[in-house]
């Protein structure tokens, strides 16, 4: 995600509501939780940054990574999740030489609002659907998933357009804009699709045989009987 070309005040922004939601994030956090929580824990989170070192470079020099940040929060719960992504968006300054402030933009877009948009689609649906396990499966672990990178991605693909648009002279902006456009659309579609799939079979899998394993499933609500 470019943050070369963006106005000043975007990047500073980015930093002070990274930092505010992960401060928010860590007090939330249980902290208290029992050992075999702070495992699992650790282990998704490992597994994320494994996970995002695989990148795929299509034609143009666009690079596609895994995101997971909204799959975490249905696991682990939003708190957890965001400063998961927090972890591993430092572990990729320190990897790759990069200035931590250039990776709040990305956190922020990729990482806190994937986790904070699942979180309110859980919400939503047990406030307004029937408490059916297969709301929660297709609602959440599939239609929710995806909405939850597709948002976030066209977002990050707008703000890219904005910093390419801040870099080309006027002569070339109209037609720089709309080949970005047409680049970015597709594959900000099919990145979303293709995580909602792999992860919300995950998410079926993990229902079905621990259903405990997965924070956001409320148990009491769509397993009760009736």
């Amino acid at each position: 995600m470019p943050v070369e070309g963006l106005p000043a005040g975007i990047g500073w922004l980015a930093i002070l509501l990274t930092a505010v939601l992960v401060l928010d994030a860590a007090r939330r956090a249980d902290w208290a939780a029992p050992t075999r929580e702070h495992a699992m824990w650790a282990l998704a989170t490992a597994g994320i940054f494994l996970a995002r070192q695989m990148t795929v470079t299509m034609p143009g020099g666009l690079s596609l990574q895994y995101i997971g940040s909204a799959w975490l929060a249905l696991l682990l719960g939003y708190p957890r999740a965001v400063l998961s992504m927090s972890l591993i968006a430092v572990a990729r300054a320190v990897q790759f030489d990069l200035p931590v402030a250039d990776q709040a933009l990305p956190l922020l877009v990729l990482g806190v609002a994937p986790a904070w948009l699942i979180w309110l689609i859980t919400r939503g649906l047990r406030r307004w659907l029937p408490p059916n396990l297969f709301v929660f499966l297709l609602g959440a672990g599939f239609l929710g998933l995806f909405a939850a990178y597709a948002l976030p991605l066209l977002a990050a693909a707008g703000l890219g357009a904005w910093a390419l648009a801040g870099a080309s002279g006027p002569p070339l902006r109209t037609q720089a804009l709309t080949d970005y456009w047409a680049m970015m659309l597709p594959y900000a579609l099919l990145l979303a699709s293709g995580e909602a799939w792999l992860e919300g079979m995950l998410t079926t899998l993990l229902v079905v045989f621990a259903p405990g394993s997965v924070r956001l499933f409320d148990e009491r609500h769509y397993l009760r009987r009736r």
